[in-house]
Formats: C-alpha cells, structure tokens, sequence
C-alpha cells in the first residue's frame, strides 16, 4: 500500500497539544506549515510559532510561508491529505484542490453551530455544555463543508479556556485517528451540513472582557473562564483578575492584578 504523505497546518499552542497526542499514538506529518516568526514582547525578538518550535524539536521539516503563491504550491502539491488546525490563513480554492484525500479541519463544535473564529469561548460564555467536536473537509466558505465525523461531548463544568482548548484538541486527535482509519478503509461518507441551522460565533475584542457589576454573577464567572485578562473597574481603578471560584452560587474572585500594581488577594483590597 501506498504511504499516505500528509500536511499539518497550524501554528498556535491548541495545534501543538493535537500533535503531541497523535505523536504519543505513533501517528506524524510528513510536514508542517505554520505562520512566519513574529516579533514578541517589548524587545521585539524573533519568535517561533509554538507550532514551529515543537515540529523543530521532533525533526519534522517546517514550511513557514508569509505567502501561499505559485513556490508555496509547488512544494505541496504531491501530498495525499492536509490537515488544518488553527493555521491563521485562508487556503485558496487552488490550494483546496491539490490532496486526493481532501483538506481536513477540526472544529471544536458541533456544526453547523457555533461557526467561526471562537466556538469554545462563545459555548463557554453561553454555558452551552452539550456541545462536541467535528472533524469536516474545508471547502471555500467559512466552517462550511462536509461532516466527515462528530463527537458529542458534555461538560461537567467549564474550566478555563486554555484548559479547555488543551483538552478539546486531545479529544480531536482521538476522533482524527479513527477517522482516518474508516476513510482509508472507505467507510466515510461525507455529510452535508444542514446550513439552515448555522449559527456564527464573532472575534472577541478586549472590551468583551470587561465583567460588570455584580461582580457574583455567573455571567462574570464565565468571562473569567473564557478569556485570558478578564478585568473590571473599581474607585476608577482597573483590576485584572488571575484567579477565581465558582462557589456557593456565587462568583469569588481570589486574586487580582490592581492597574500599576503586583498581583494581590482580592479580599486584601478593601
């Protein structure tokens, strides 16, 4: 049989927690594609995707194109399958056309719902716990193509979204393997989606971060899950808050990040 020769595309840190656990079930790409490095922090250095640095360290051949002209193309166009996660860049009908076996997608929803750049962060902020995985082939429009496979999933509670992103991710690679699995033994049938029933979830900014009052609020609780730097504002001052609880019906928050100050607990505030 011939050997499948497959392309990941991704390049932030969800990426990198899917292809640590296909390594650990003996599973790679023949190659990786990621964004360029970018200039980070206040120096501005040189900086590897997290999706770069892992395929580094496991010796796996890295192209990192800022774009995906004609060279690009030409340096992917006798793969078998691509497979895309969090890659950053739209591929173009050209580019769709090129593996046999399609260009895969996982999305942490259960589409139609929940299309677009956040699904995880909307389900949390709309505590939609029965929610799910799905593994699609891309075609030209936005989290649009056929269904390959799904996977329901019920969250007990909701964790933060790093945590929660980490753990989707695993889930998917589960549900990947199998797939590619059936559909080499041609025991896939794409679906379609039913495109009556999509709903779009939108790129958050940081003003969707801010918690108001009450502070107790489950709507609060959620927002500090769902975003990195959730913050709110007291006597005119900013609070970045880095730890807190549901408990008692209630949200606690612990710990914050006063505007010019160290980290501090909450309570010690006032």
């Amino acid at each position: 049989m011939k050997k499948i020769k497959k392309v990941f595309f991704g390049t932030p840190e969800i990426s990198v927690h899917f292809l640590e656990k296909l390594k650990k079930e003996n599973f790679l790409f023949d190659l990786i594609v990621t964004n360029p490095d970018r200039k980070v922090g206040r120096k501005q250095i040189l900086t590897p995707s997290p999706v770069k640095k892992w395929a580094l360290e496991n010796k796996i051949k890295v192209l990192s194109s800022e774009k995906l002209d004609d060279n690009f193309i030409e340096k992917i166009k006798d793969f078998d399958l691509f497979f895309v996660l969090a890659y950053g860049k739209i591929l173009k009908q050209e580019i769709l056309n090129i593996p046999k076996m399609g260009v895969w997608n996982l999305h942490p929803s259960l589409l139609p719902k929940y299309r677009g750049p956040s699904p995880i962060i909307s389900a949390i902020l709309d505590d939609q716990k029965e929610t799910g995985i799905s593994l699609m082939l891309l075609d030209e429009k936005m989290d649009h193509g056929p269904i390959l496979s799904q996977k329901n999933i019920l969250v007990k509670e909701w964790k933060k979204n790093s945590e929660m992103e980490k753990w989707f991710s695993e889930e998917g690679a589960n549900l990947f393997l199998e797939t590619f699995v059936d559909f080499g033994e041609s025991k896939i049938n794409p679906q379609e989606q039913n495109h009556s029933k999509a709903t779009f979830c939108q790129k958050y900014q940081k003003s969707d971060m801010e918690l108001k009052e009450p502070l107790e609020s489950r709507e609060n609780f959620l927002k500090f899950l769902a975003f990195p730097k959730p913050f709110f504002f007291r006597n005119n001052k900013r609070y970045v808050i880095t730890a807190g609880e549901w408990k008692d019906n209630k949200f606690k928050i612990l710990k914050v990040i006063p505007e010019g100050k160290k980290e501090r607990d909450w309570k010690k505030q006032f």
